[in-house]
Parts: C-alpha cells; structure tokens; sequence
C-alpha cells in the first residue's frame, strides 16, 4: 500500500483535507512537534512515502511544526 508523508502546522485542517482529497486514506500518523520548519522538514526527508510540497505555512517563532503520514489504496 503506498503512503504519503508531508508536514504543517494545522494538523487537523491538512487531515480534513487529505480526506476530502484522499477518500482511501488509511492509517493517519502525527509525529511531532518539531520546534522548526527545519527540524520538520528533515523528518520529511527521511520518509519513504511520497511526499507532498506542502508546509507553506509561515516559520515563526513559536510555531509547532507537525510531521504527518498515512497510507492509502493506489
């Protein structure tokens, strides 16, 4: 089953999207927070899914960043 990964800072809102988007999404992982955009991104790097450009949110200080992933039917 091939997965997606991205990051935000609105976990909630992007999982609600994800669902509209991705009606066979499966198995939604949150990990975090990161204490950058940074520090998010390179968790981002490391995933083997596909990951989306997405994390456009501003990195302001303050700001908790969110790791997620999940898996869908292709």
């Amino acid at each position: 089953m091939p997965c997606r990964a991205g990051i935000t800072t609105k976990p909630d809102e992007r999982r609600r999207e994800w669902e509209r988007d991705e009606p066979t999404m499966r198995n939604w992982q949150l990990f975090g927070p990161f204490s950058s955009r940074q520090d998010a991104q390179e968790w981002e790097d490391e995933q083997p899914c596909i990951r989306h450009g997405g994390g456009n949110e501003p990195d302001a200080r303050g700001i908790q960043w969110w790791g997620y992933r999940f898996d869908y039917i292709d």
